[in-house]
C-alpha cells in the first residue's frame, strides 16, 4: 500500500464536548434523533412530486417540518439556525465576552447547490447571532467537513485563538436539479439502481471548549476530543467509476494516524460511526481498510451507519455522529467509551475523529 499524506492533530490541552444539537428527518433534537436511530426508525419515503427518469417517485428522507417546495438554500439556513439555537451556550454566540469560532461544514460544489451558499449561511448566522466576538469559518468539504472542523476547532482552542468553538454541519439534497444529476450519474437509489443512496437533509452542532472553561460555565462535560486524523484518497468515487479500483488507502491511513493515541492509552476503539450509505464503492473501501486497521478496534466489524434511518446527510455527518456516540455512551448501550467517527468525501478527503466518553455503566441486555 502506498502511503498518502496523513495529517493528525492531538489536542495539547484537554478539550471537551460541552453541548450537542441536531435536526434530522427522524428527530428535531439530538436526543430524539439518537433514540430513533437506535430503534431503527426510518424516515425514507416517496417525495410528493419529484420523480426519477423512470417516472417513479424519488425516495428520500425529508425534514418533518419544512414543506417540500422550500428552496434548498432556505432549507439549509433553517436547519442550521434552528440547530445552533439548541446549544446550551447559544447566547455565547452573540452576547458574552467569550470569543467564539463557528465552523460551518457544508457540501462540496454540485449541480443544484447555489453559488455562494457558504457565504449565505455565514450572513444568516451573523444576522442572528452577530457580534464582534463571533468569527465564522466555512468548510465546503462534504461528508468529511465535520471531522476536518473538529481538527480546526481543537487547534484554535489550543493556540488561544478562541474560547469556544462550535463545529456545525448542514446539508440538503432536496433540490430537483441535484436529484436529477444524482439520477443521471447513478447515485440515486431506485427500483432499477441498487448502487445509489437515499438523499437526506439535516444539521448538527457540537460545542467545544477547554475542560476548565466548561466547568467555569457550569456546563456538563459530555466527552473529550482525543484526536483527528485526515488523509487523501487517490481513487475517488468518480475515478472508481471510470475503471480504477479503490482499495481504501486513504481511509486506512487516516485510521492508522490514530495509532499513537490508542497505543498511549492502551485503549482500543469500541464503537464506530460512519457514512456508509448503500453505495458499493464505500462498502468496498471499508472492507479493504478493516483488513489493515482492525488491530485498533475491539471489533472492527461493528459499526453504525445511520443513513438507513435519516438518509445520506452529507456535510452534517460529523456532528451528528458525535451526538449518536454520546447518546450510546451516556445511556449505557455503547460497546465501550471510545468512539471513532469517520467519513469519506466525494472529492477524496478521508477523516476520522476519536472521542472519549466517561466510563459508561455496564451494558444492559436488549
Amino acid at each position: 500500500m502506498s502511503t498518502p499524506n496523513v495529517a493528525v492533530y492531538f489536542p495539547q490541552t484537554p478539550i471537551g464536548l460541552a453541548g450537542l444539537a441536531a435536526r434530522t428527518p427522524v428527530g428535531l433534537r439530538a436526543e430524539s434523533a439518537a433514540a430513533a436511530v437506535r430503534a431503527g426508525i426510518s424516515a425514507i419515503s416517496e417525495h410528493p412530486f419529484f420523480v426519477d427518469r423512470n417516472g417513479e417517485p424519488i425516495r428520500l428522507a425529508q425534514d418533518a417540518v419544512m414543506g417540500p417546495d422550500m428552496p434548498v438554500a432556505d432549507r439549509m439556513k433553517e436547519l442550521l439556525l434552528s440547530t445552533l439555537l439548541q446549544l446550551p451556550e447559544a447566547a455565547a454566540l452573540s452576547a458574552t465576552g467569550l470569543r467564539t469560532l463557528l465552523i460551518i461544514g457544508a457540501p462540496e460544489p454540485r449541480p443544484g447547490l447555489p453559488d455562494g451558499v457558504g457565504e449565505m449561511l455565514g450572513r444568516a448566522v451573523m444576522g442572528r447571532f452577530g457580534s464582534t466576538n463571533l468569527r465564522v469559518q466555512y468548510l465546503a468539504n462534504g461528508h468529511a467537513a465535520g471531522m476536518l472542523a473538529f481538527g480546526v476547532a481543537a487547534k484554535a482552542i489550543d493556540e488561544g485563538k478562541t474560547d469556544l468553538a462550535v463545529v456545525a454541519g448542514v446539508d440538503s439534497y432536496q433540490e430537483y436539479q441535484t436529484l436529477e444529476w444524482m439520477d443521471e450519474t447513478g447515485q440515486l437509489k431506485s427500483e432499477v439502481n441498487r448502487d445509489g443512496f437515499f438523499p437526506g437533509e439535516a444539521a448538527g452542532a457540537c460545542l467545544l471548549a477547554r475542560r476548565n472553561l466548561i466547568s467555569e460555565l457550569g456546563l456538563e462535560l459530555l466527552g473529550r476530543l482525543t484526536a483527528v486524523s485526515t488523509a487523501p484518497e487517490r481513487i475517488t468515487i468518480k475515478r472508481h467509476g471510470e475503471g480504477e479500483v479503490c482499495v481504501g488507502e486513504g481511509l486506512s491511513s487516516a485510521f492508522l494516524g490514530l495509532g499513537p493515541a490508542i497505543d498511549r492509552d492502551r485503549r482500543k476503539i469500541t464503537d464506530t460511526y460512519c457514512d456508509l450509505n448503500g453505495q458499493r464503492y464505500r462498502s468496498e473501501e471499508l472492507v479493504y481498510a478493516i483488513l489493515r486497521v482492525q488491530h485498533l478496534s475491539d471489533d472492527a466489524t461493528h459499526y453504525l451507519h445511520p443513513a438507513d434511518c435519516w438518509g445520506d446527510v452529507g456535510a452534517a455527518s460529523g456532528p451528528l455522529f458525535a451526538a449518536l456516540a454520546h447518546a450510546a455512551a451516556s445511556k449505557g448501550y455503547s460497546h465501550g467509551s471510545r468512539a471513532a467517527l469517520w467519513a469519506s468525501s466525494e472529492g477524496g478527503q478521508r477523516a476520522v475523529t476519536l472521542l472519549d466518553f466517561p466510563t459508561n455503566p455496564p451494558r444492559k441486555a436488549a
